[in-house]
């Protein structure tokens, strides 16, 4: 893709830019996670064990839970957009008003 393709609309941005957003949103989730683990799993443990506990489990799952669900509006995201391009890219024709309406 040129840097013009940018501009003239021929070719579709977004299937293109679907992968490095999941490798971002990716590595974002997993060092949100790594922050509540370590922040709030081990900062806890001192002061209540439990909570640094629940803490530490409420990290994984969300880790977890999250790579999944960004995971599944990728693919959401790219069957929409090949479902458009299996379709066709025009619009849909409106039906003529050929037949006679009743009075």
């Amino acid at each position: 893709m040129d840097f013009g393709d940018l501009f003239s609309f021929d070719k579709r941005l977004a299937p293109q830019l679907a992968k490095p957003i999941y490798w971002i949103g990716s590595a974002v989730i997993i060092l949100s996670g790594i922050y509540i683990f370590l922040r709030f799993g081990f900062g806890n443990m001192l002061a209540d064990f439990f909570a640094g506990v629940g803490f530490m489990i409420y990290a994984v799952f969300f880790v977890v839970v999250g790579i999944l669900a960004l995971r599944i509006a990728a693919e959401i995201t790219l069957a929409v957009f090949e479902i458009h391009e299996k379709l066709g890219a025009g619009p849909t024709p409106m039906p003529s008003s050929s037949t006679s309406t009743p009075t």
